[in-house]
This record gives structure tokens, C-alpha cells and sequence, in this order.
């Protein structure tokens, strides 16, 4: 039901959806000094009851959207509480949504700084939307206000860490995370030995290796690219982009199994989903689906694209793809795992019926050069697909 605070607002697409919902929080805490949410969405047909908004002292309004076509805002509703005088509440209201429509006009340009992982350390590289020094970063953000910067900041972020781990090969994440705290525990230190004497040289801590990382041409130009392209939404990243955001999980879950080794979790397997994942979406729109001669129906071979590619484009590509994609496969439609985890200090060998090399093994294990196969494909695809990293 419609109230007196029903506002009808017709927008055609979800991108002219949210640019307006981003800019009309931002205008409703400009004009009433401040605005909260206690977020409760709840849709209805095609009504979503989003919550309640407390904007000034008293004042808490009841929010709803209403829409004819799915993500593209309607109708808005502000059911108001804890008022005095509607007329003037409702005259703001308007005026803040006729300041939404006009949304272009507040939106700024700024630099927000923040912290990667206290483990890592880039050499300085300065681009023309983002700066990397150490473990600070800066992006350049479009916004309306301090809230909606910081909120888009910390998704820009997050895509921008996952391109720094698919060009440096190591997971790139923010400051305050578990990686972080896992990285600082288990930063032991390996002593150097001359291998005539057999006398300790020096030694290197385990974290060294995140440490003195650079940003290569290429990604520092397609970084620039991407916090270039005007925010799409849902719609906003392209399957390099995808792809990218599997390969760091998997960069992720395979530094974890190599600090966890020999414990139950299934890191190991969780990266080789990861990594076929990757390949699978980068090569989406490769073939088309094939027809089935018996009934009819439309077929896809996900596994041929990513074997194909694999043969394409590294050595020996076809067994790789066809070794790891059968552990992708037992793993995700059966829940079987590559060992029994049963290691502790000696190898007990046991032979099996169902594994790659014939043996049971105690220990899950990814080959160490796995990710630079995996990197290689994706790159090896766009630029036979008349693209590379910095378009």
C-alpha cells in the first residue's frame, strides 16, 4: 500500500538504479546531518522492505522499494516515524531525491589510502589511478560521500589484491586478516649452509618471500584500466577479471596447505577446484554447446575447453588438465580427497585403485609449479583472443 511518502522514481536500468540509491543516502545524511540502518531486507512479490533508516534526531523511516523489472528501482517508500511536522519532512525527502536524479553532480573523484598485509612489501609503483609503497596502497574512488567512498574503496580493493596475486604469485590481501595473522605465526627462519663446508651462511625468514614484490607493466596498466571503467554493478567484471578472483582463492588455499600440511582440511583440493575454476571461466565463451544426437538437449563440455586449452598452451598440458581436473571432479561430486592425511613422520606406501599415480597417498601435495601453469593458460588464452592484461 501506498503511503503520502511514496515517491515514484522509474528508473530504466540497475546501474541508473544504484548511482541514484548511492547518491540519495549520501544527500539524505547531508541534509538531515547524518543517516544509519538497521538493515532487514525482506522482499514481497515485487516489493523489498529494505529496512530502517534513522536520519536526524527522532526521525526513523521505514524504507521500501518497489520495482516492475528486477534490480531497477520503481517506487520508493519512506514511512516516517518520531516526526513533528510531515510537510517539511516529506519537502526534504523530495528535494533529496531530486538531488538523486542529478547524481553526476555530486560525484567526486578521491584518494583513499589503505594497509595490505603487514607481511607484504611492494616496491613503489606509481600509476595514474592507484600508488603501492610497501604495504600502503592508494586508489583513486568516485563517490558522493566519506560512507559511500569507503564502501567502494574496500571493493575496488579487493579486486585490485586479487590482479596483484595473479601477476606476483602470492596472495595479496589487506591488513587485519587471518592470512595475516597465519603468515606472522608461522614465519619461521631456514638457515643457508655452504654446501663444501657445510658452514651456516646466513638465513632467510619464510616470509621473506612476500617481501620486495613488484607490479609488472602490464598489470599496473590494466589496474589503471580498470578503476578507470565507470562502475557496472553486477555487471562490472569481465571473465579475465573473474578468473582472476579464482586464481587468488587458489593462490590462497594452496599457501594454507603448505603451512597446514598433513592436517585434515581439504586446502589442497579447494586450490585445484580453484585453479580449474579459473580456467573454465576464461574459456566461457570458447565453444558453443553441442546437441545431443539422442535427445535433443544442449550439451557442454567444460572439461574438453579447459584440456584443450591446457594442451594449447603449456607443455604436457593435456595430462596436467586431465590429472587435476579428475581430482576437481572426485572432489566436488563424490567429497573424495587426494590423501588419507595419515602422514606423521614416515610414509607407509599402500596402493590404490582410483588415484593418478596407483598409490594411496598420506600427503594431498600440488605441484609447486601448478599456479605458473595456470597464470600461463590465462595469459596464453587473451592474447590468442586478440587481447592482453592492459586492455
Amino acid at each position: 500500500m501506498e503511503s503520502d511518502f511514496t515517491f515514484a522514481v522509474g528508473l530504466k536500468s540497475n546501474k541508473e538504479t544504484n548511482d541514484f540509491l548511492r547518491c540519495l543516502w549520501s544527500r539524505l545524511g547531508a541534509c538531515f546531518g547524518g543517516i544509519g540502518w538497521q538493515y532487514s531486507p525482506t522482499r514481497t512479490g515485487n516489493q523489498i522492505f529494505v529496512g530502517f533508516a534513522s536520519i536526524g534526531d527522532n526521525i526513523l523511516l521505514d524504507v521500501s522499494f518497489s520495482y516492475k523489472e528486477r534490480g531497477c528501482l520503481s517506487k520508493i517508500d519512506f514511512s516516517p516515524s518520531g516526526y513533528e511536522d510531515g510537510v517539511i519532512l516529506k519537502k526534504k525527502l523530495k528535494q533529496c531525491i531530486e538531488e538523486a536524479f542529478d547524481n553526476e553532480k555530486y560525484l567526486d573523484d578521491h584518494l583513499l589510502k589503505g594497509k595490505l598485509d603487514k607481511n607484504l612489501s611492494f616496491k613503489k609503483r606509481k600509476g595514474k589511478n592507484f600508488y603501492v609503497d610497501g604495504n600502503d596502497i592508494i586508489l583513486k574512488i568516485s563517490g558522493y560521500d566519506a560512507n559511500d567512498c569507503g564502501s567502494m574503496f574496500k571493493m575496488q580493493l579487493q579486486q585490485v589484491c586479487n590482479l596483484l596475486t595473479f601477476d606476483t604469485l602470492r596472495y595479496i590481501t589487506f591488513s587485519g586478516t587471518i592470512t595475516e595473522e597465519i603468515r606472522e605465526k608461522h614465519n619461521y627462519k631456514t638457515n643457508l649452509v655452504d654446501f663444501k663446508t657445510g658452514n651456516v651462511t646466513d638465513t632467510i625468514e619464510k616470509n621473506e618471500r612476500y617481501r620486495g614484490l613488484t607490479v609488472s607493466d602490464d598489470m599496473a596498466n590494466y589496474i589503471d584500466e580498470y578503476l578507470e571503467r565507470p562502475y557496472m554493478y553486477e555487471r562490472h567484471y569481465n571473465l579475465f577479471d573473474i578468473s582472476t578472483q579464482l586464481f587468488a582463492q587458489a593462490v590462497r588455499n594452496e599457501e594454507m596447505a603448505s603451512i597446514m600440511a598433513g592436517l585434515p582440511e581439504p586446502y589442497v583440493e579447494q586450490a585445484i577446484t580453484n585453479y580449474m575454476s579459473a580456467l573454465e571461466v576464461i574459456t566461457l565463451n570458447d565453444k558453443e554447446p553441442e546437441t545431443c544426437e539422442c535427445c535433443g538437449q544442449m550439451k557442454y563440455s567444460i572439461a574438453r575447453r579447459v584440456s584443450d586449452l591446457m594442451e594449447q598452451a603449456v607443455r604436457n598440458g593435456r595430462e596436467i588438465a586431465k590429472k587435476y581436473y579428475g581430482n576437481r571432479s572426485k572432489f566436488l561430486h563424490a567429497g573424495v580427497q587426494m590423501s588419507s592425511n595419515s602422514y606423521t613422520t614416515s610414509s607407509i606406501p599402500l596402493m590404490s585403485k582410483n588415484t593418478y599415480t596407483g598409490l594411496l597417498d598420506q600427503l594431498s601435495v600440488l605441484d609447486f609449479w601448478m599456479k605458473e601453469a595456470v597464470k600461463d593458460c590465462i595469459i596464453w588464452h587473451e592474447c590468442q583472443n586478440g587481447k592482453d592484461v592492459n586492455e
